[in-house]
């Protein structure tokens, strides 16, 4: 990557990161996270999501703010909070015998 495709690279990210905290939904340091084991869930299931499992409610929120909050939300609280004892089981596809 050239100097300046990482300028413009970095300019969109900043740009994003000004949208979002613009609309009250700014991302914190932290992993991203995936809903259910899907990393393009449809708006329908990140909002059922966000009630059910975190008590947040996405209203009015676009696909990507919902994302971001879902993202804060594991970040802040930890692996796996408010998610069922199986959801916290190793993603590699080995367990402990």
């Amino acid at each position: 990557m050239n100097r300046r495709s990482a300028c413009i690279g970095l300019l969109a990210a900043v740009n994003a990161s000004l949208a979002l905290a613009a609309q009250g939904v700014a991302r914190i340091a932290g992993a991203r996270w995936n809903v259910n084991g899907d990393w393009t869930p449809s708006i329908e299931e990140i909002q059922r999501h966000l009630r059910n499992l975190h008590g947040i409610d996405p209203g009015g929120l676009g696909l990507e703010d919902m994302l971001v909050l879902h993202d804060n939300s594991h970040n802040r609280m930890g692996r796996g909070h408010g998610h069922s004892k199986g959801s916290k089981r190793v993603t590699k596809g080995y367990s402990k015998a």
